[in-house]
């Protein structure tokens, strides 16, 4: 896959979550009426990616996140189980996180299908392996972000999100726009690949097969992958240079998505390997060139 255009926020939180409205204004050109923070946060990434109107016919959005809405999900539940009262029709419609989905093909103007993945692990990932498919398949471009949302208080929030109790949280949109590779327009980068791995023996023999590109190759280790891990896939690639990404993130589910935006935008090596996992022994990998 090609890469087209980036777009990304990403925001601390220590107390009280900052406002978003200006910021989708600013991103999409419109003002986007009752919609809450995950929908808000979505369009801001991805209108910084792709304005409103300049896609092809057909374009896609594929939109991933460790826990979806949050916040809206949380409201309902309170609802109910708390209030005893039945939640607010629109709050019931957008616990299906799949909604922010709708109001980015409305307001970016795009008509193309839609896929939303949500999962602890590897979400980002995920949605990159979709659209790739429907890249291979006939669709023009792809609309692929990861979205997380932090809902306060805060203490409650690194509790959900599984981090320590002085851990700085936050809030992010991660977006690519992507092409097939043979497609016209100038590249910022490229996604040659995207696959799992259902043990560390398929990564390991994958890794070798990375050593005739290692001296001009960054290697980046995504957040649910001890830092021990790190020694271990360096020499099993032979790549001795590191792309530290996350030290300037805070923390939140799809940080995976942080990494590309933040490997183009810097001058550097040729290429990055990406590599995270899972409890269950499991890999996910990203490799990324420049354009």
């Amino acid at each position: 896959m090609k890469i087209l255009a980036t777009g990304s926020y990403c925001e601390a939180v220590h107390e009280d979550v900052p406002p978003l409205k200006s910021l989708v204004e600013s991103a999409t050109g419109s003002s986007v009426r009752r919609i809450g923070r995950f929908i808000q946060l979505a369009l801001i990434g991805a209108g910084r990616c792709l304005k409103p109107g300049t896609a092809p016919a057909g374009t896609g959005v594929y939109l991933a996140s460790g826990r979806g809405d949050l916040e809206v999900t949380l409201t309902v539940l309170r609802d109910i189980f708390e209030r005893h009262e039945a939640p607010m029709p629109l709050s019931f419609i957008n616990t299906v996180s799949n909604s922010a989905c709708y109001y980015l093909a409305r307001t970016l103007q795009i008509n193309g299908p839609s896929a939303f993945a949500t999962s602890r692990y590897a979400p980002f990932e995920s949605a990159l392996r979709l659209a790739s498919l429907d890249l291979e398949n006939g669709v023009p471009n792809a609309l692929v972000g990861a979205v997380d949302v932090c809902v306060p208080p805060v203490c409650e929030h690194r509790q959900r999100i599984c981090v320590g109790a002085d851990a700085t949280v936050g809030e992010a949109s991660h977006w690519l726009l992507l092409a097939p590779r043979d497609d016209p327009a100038p590249a910022l980068g490229y996604v040659p690949l995207v696959r799992s791995f259902p043990d560390r023996a398929g990564l390991w023999d994958w890794l070798n097969t990375q050593r005739r590109w290692a001296a001009d190759t960054v290697l980046a280790v995504g957040q649910h992958l001890e830092p021990a891990s790190l020694p271990q896939l360096q020499a099993a690639s032979g790549i001795d240079a590191v792309f530290d990404y996350r030290s300037r993130l805070p923390c939140f589910d799809s940080q995976s998505a942080a990494a590309t935006g933040s490997f183009l935008g810097q001058p550097g090596k040729a290429r990055m390997v990406h590599v995270d996992g899972d409890p269950s022994g499991r890999f996910s990998v990203m490799l990324i060139e420049r354009g």
